[in-house]
This record gives structure tokens, C-alpha cells and sequence, in this order.
């Protein structure tokens, strides 16, 4: 009978099947060329036609400078993506997402390079108003298993974003096994610099597309993915938190860190393990988790396609890791603190400077 049950478990076992889902801000992933209408001059070569001319106008001092300075060529386009390639495809994962969700990318264009340096045959790219062309994009591994259905873009919309265009809400729906319909949406909210209130109307028009699902589709699964640019101190009290008092409030979404934390099933080394944020402020040393996924709690009813929260992680090895130095220091007790993501640096040439991102990346399976 032990031998029966044990044949039966093994079984089991090869029969589940998983997908990884990452999300990666990949920090101003650009081509070397402009794109009109898009303030994109400070990613393109020195002596481009109309780049000088464009930088003198920038208003601020060190964006002009960033601008005027910054010699972004073909051949360093071509080390920032071998540079990505390094982090998703490392000896330590030793895989290749099955969904990649990406943050903080201009064009196609630039995805189609670097879609070709990883592997994918299969991606979208979004097309928003931001005024500096940043955009987002999926990439996949098409299979039996993972089949594309549809594309769509949410504009987010209001008075403040004519003077101030944001990036879209991407959505891309899939269906897994042929069975369970699977929706993501790659986030880029507003950044931390514009007011509490934009994030609200991102929140809330990504909620409202998620109520639409639950209405409409059967057995639904979503994954909402990427850099929401919130953090848990509001920018003036009494107003409205975009994620707590909005985007999660009487919703059927959940946040998989707050879930992975508080599992009893996940091992306490597991949970020691993962840095204290995605994102570092060098300027106050402040750690951030900019970067999440919100899962529907479909995902862990045990029916069907399942989220494994034990195979969560913020992927932070030592070689993406900027090491602080000694004014970094935590004052108290003179330890040094967590080495924050070794950010990319768009003047080098050399992959010993050149750094990853200013993000760390995040990752989960899916089991079906």
C-alpha cells in the first residue's frame, strides 16, 4: 500500500507543470535613434543631428548636462542588452521565463534586439504618450501550454496627464493548458515625483478593468506585474493611498510579498534571504518595493492553475549588487547596509561599469 501511494505521488509530480513569471525595470532600455515626437536625445550619439540643440532646452541643469553628455551608441545599446541578458539568464537561474514583463523600455525596436539576444520569438510592446518614448513590454515562450489570445492598452486619463502623459497599463491575455485563461498587466505607475492622486487614477483604472474580468470571465487568473512607484509614506496626509485604500480595497487581488510573509508554509531562511526592497534612495538610504505582483486569490484556492508562493523571490545575487562604501554605513551600529542594485551606467563602455539596473527583478512560478 506505502509503495502504491509512493508510485502515486511520483506521478503527481511529473504530471504538474510550471510557468515562470518575471518582472524586471530594466532601467531606460533605448535604441540609438530618435523617435519624433519623444524627448529621446539623451539616449542617442554625441554628434546626432539635433541632439545639441534639443539638450540646451532641457530646463533642469543636470538633465541638460545628463543630456549633452551622455554618448549613447549602437555598440552600447548592444552591451546594456548583454547586460539584461546576464541577469535573466544566469547560472544561478538557469532559465529562461516562460512570461517576461518589462519596465522602462523605449520601443520594438530595441525589444526585437533584445528579444533576439535572449530567445523569445514571441513579444508586445505598448505604445503610450509618455513624452520621453518610455513604453513597456511581454515577451513569451508560445508552447502548448502558453498560447497568446489578445493585447490591450489602458490609457491613463485625467487633467493631469495632458501637461503630463503617463505610460499605458499593458495588458496581454494568455490561456494555459488550453484551459485556464491567465490576463497580466505590466505597470509603469506615475513616478514618485508627481503627486499621490496620479497613482490613485493609474490604481483605479487598473481595478476597474479588473472588476470588467471578474464579471465577465469564468475562472479568471490575473497577474498585475511591474514598477508601481508607491511607497507606504504618502506625499500629504489624508490622502488617498493608490494601493491600500484603492487598488486593494474590497478587490479580488492580493499582493504575493505581503502573502509569501505571512505563509506558514514558506521556510523563515526563505524569507530572510529576500533584500528589503527592489529599489534603493541613495539619497535618504531607503529601501523600496517598487516592484510587485498582485495576484488574484483564485491563484491559491487550490483549484486549477496555482501560484507557488514559496517560489517567490527578489532575484539579488552578489554580481548585480553595488557594494556600499563607508558613508553608507548605518550610523548606530557602524554595519554596513544591504548592497542596493548596481545601477546601469549610460556612459560606460566597459562591462566592469557598466552595471544591470537600478531594480532588482521579481519572480514566481505558476503550477498547473
Amino acid at each position: 500500500m506505502k509503495f502504491l501511494i509512493l508510485i502515486l505521488l511520483l506521478v503527481s509530480s511529473v504530471q504538474a507543470k510550471t510557468l515562470e513569471v518575471m518582472s524586471y525595470n530594466v532601467e531606460n532600455l533605448f535604441d540609438a535613434q530618435h523617435d519624433e515626437g519623444k524627448n529621446d536625445w539623451t539616449y542617442m550619439a554625441k554628434n546626432a543631428k539635433g541632439k545639441k540643440e534639443a539638450c540646451k532646452k532641457v530646463s533642469s541643469n543636470y538633465r541638460r548636462k545628463e543630456c549633452l553628455g551622455t554618448d549613447w551608441t549602437e555598440k552600447k545599446v548592444q552591451l546594456k542588452l548583454s547586460q539584461i541578458k546576464k541577469v535573466i539568464l544566469s547560472k544561478e537561474r538557469g532559465r529562461l521565463p516562460e512570461i517576461l514583463g518589462l519596465v522602462e523600455i523605449e520601443n520594438k525596436n530595441v525589444i526585437k534586439k533584445l528579444a533576439k539576444v535572449l530567445g523569445y520569438k514571441k513579444l508586445v510592446v505598448s505604445d503610450s504618450p509618455d513624452r520621453r518614448g518610455v513604453d513597456l513590454a511581454v515577451l513569451w515562450k508560445e508552447s502548448k501550454e502558453l498560447k497568446f489570445i489578445a493585447k490591450r492598452e489602458h490609457i491613463v486619463k485625467g487633467d493631469y496627464f495632458k501637461k503630463r502623459p503617463t505610460r499605458n497599463i499593458l495588458e496581454v491575455e494568455f490561456l494555459i493548458d488550453g484551459k485556464y485563461p491567465l490576463f497580466t498587466f505590466v505597470n509603469h505607475w506615475p513616478s514618485l515625483g508627481n503627486p499621490d492622486d496620479a497613482r490613485v487614477v493609474a490604481a483605479t483604472l487598473l481595478k476597474g478593468r479588473i472588476s470588467e474580468i471578474a464579471k465577465k470571465v469564468k475562472n479568471y487568473n490575473i497577474v498585475a506585474m511591474g514598477d508601481f512607484n508607491t511607497i507606504p509614506k504618502l506625499k500629504k496626509k489624508g490622502n488617498k493611498h493608490p494601493l491600500n485604500d484603492v487598488f486593494l480595497k474590497n478587490s479580488p487581488m492580493f499582493d504575493m510579498l505581503t502573502a509569501f510573509n505571512s505563509s506558514k508554509s514558506v521556510a523563515k531562511s526563505a524569507k530572510d534571504k529576500l533584500p528589503p526592497g527592489t529599489y534603493f534612495y541613495k539619497r535618504g538610504n531607503q529601501w523600496n518595493q517598487l516592484d510587485r505582483f498582485f495576484l488574484s486569490k483564485g491563484l491559491v484556492d487550490g483549484k486549477g492553475l496555482e501560484a507557488e508562493l514559496g517560489s517567490y523571490s527578489v532575484y539579488a545575487p552578489s554580481f548585480i549588487r553595488k557594494t556600499f562604501d563607508k558613508k553608507h554605513e548605518n550610523k548606530k551600529s557602524k554595519s554596513k547596509l544591504p548592497a542596493p542594485p548596481f545601477r546601469y551606467n549610460h556612459q560606460a563602455s566597459k562591462v566592469k561599469k557598466a552595471g544591470y539596473s537600478d531594480h532588482f527583478p521579481i519572480v514566481f512560478n505558476l503550477k498547473f
